[in-house]
């Protein structure tokens, strides 16, 4: 396994344009990762706003400093919900993750973070649920077309809450295409890791790592890797026994810091991710 960050990490969840991808790029490297975890939006990184050129550069950037982009994630899934009833709402998530694939494919993103679906007390749970589906196995034959697999990822959105549940979904997608981005730290306030590994196995395509704090146990509770409560050498060697050997992707804004009232971005930001890639090579590197 080898370790790769998310770029939010490091430059915080607002992206002004400054600095620029390139210097951002030059930070995963001096922070000590093998790869990095690119980012789109609605604002600057819209696929739409990344030329080719600009494309280009970034992978070129990432080369010549012998890096991978292991992934590409993005939160849009969280206002155009794929698991909506109001039907222009869910084409425009659709419309938007078919532009992220082919994002993914021209950075050589072999995985694309995807959220299924945002609960609602509105949307009746089974619509939703197959509304989610529908959405995934049409972006699906676009995403076989690309070769990037969809990574369905588990997070606090009141859907898809047991590893049950989330395997069938899943599998009712029924693509080669479509896997589970396994975040391990969100699944910690509501149940078990390994049982998400030992079910999910085969199907996982990528992981996120972050810690969390059970003593806390709410939205703040989130922690820097070896801050909280999670058993990572657990985790690992059960991510080892299902085979699993593509990228840990560090989730960790310095914020995860509750001492840090006011971070700065993006000094601590390549200070914390520094601290987490140190964190995670010796939890690598344990037998």
């Amino acid at each position: 396994m080898k370790k790769s960050i998310n770029l939010w990490s490091i430059i915080g969840w607002k992206y002004t344009g400054k600095p620029s991808i390139e210097e951002i790029i030059e930070y995963v490297k001096e922070a000590g990762y093998d790869g990095f975890e690119m980012i789109c939006d609605l604002n600057l990184l819209h696929p739409d706003k990344l030329s080719k050129e600009d494309r280009r550069k970034i992978i070129e950037k990432a080369r010549s400093l012998g890096l991978e982009i292991s992934s590409l994630a993005t939160g849009v899934f969280w206002r155009l919900n794929l698991g909506s009833t109001d039907e222009n709402l869910r084409k425009q998530g659709l419309d938007y993750l078919k532009k992220a694939l082919e994002l993914a494919h021209d950075i050589e993103a072999r995985v694309l973070l995807v959220v299924p679906a945002v609960a609602s007390p509105d949307i009746p749970y089974d619509k939703m649920y197959e509304l989610s589906k529908k959405s995934l196995k049409e972006a699906a034959k676009r995403a076989e077309d690309l070769g990037v697999v969809i990574g369905v990822e588990n997070v606090w959105n009141k859907f898809l809450y047991s590893p049950l549940e989330f395997k069938r979904f899943i599998d009712e997608v029924g693509s080669d295409y479509v896997k589970a981005y396994l975040d391990v730290g969100n699944v910690l306030n509501l149940g078990y890791p390994e049982h998400w590994i030992w079910l999910l196995a085969e199907k996982i395509a990528c992981v996120h790592v972050k810690d969390f704090d059970l003593n806390v146990g709410n939205i703040n509770g989130f922690r820097h890797i070896g801050k909280g409560s999670m058993d990572w050498k657990k985790v690992i060697s059960e991510l080892r026994k299902v085979g699993y050997d593509y990228y840990l992707v560090v989730e960790c804004p310095p914020t995860f810091d509750p001492e840090l009232k006011e971070p700065k971005f993006p000094e601590d930001g390549i200070k914390y991710a520094k601290m987490n890639a140190e964190a995670l090579s010796k939890i690598i590197s344990e037998k």
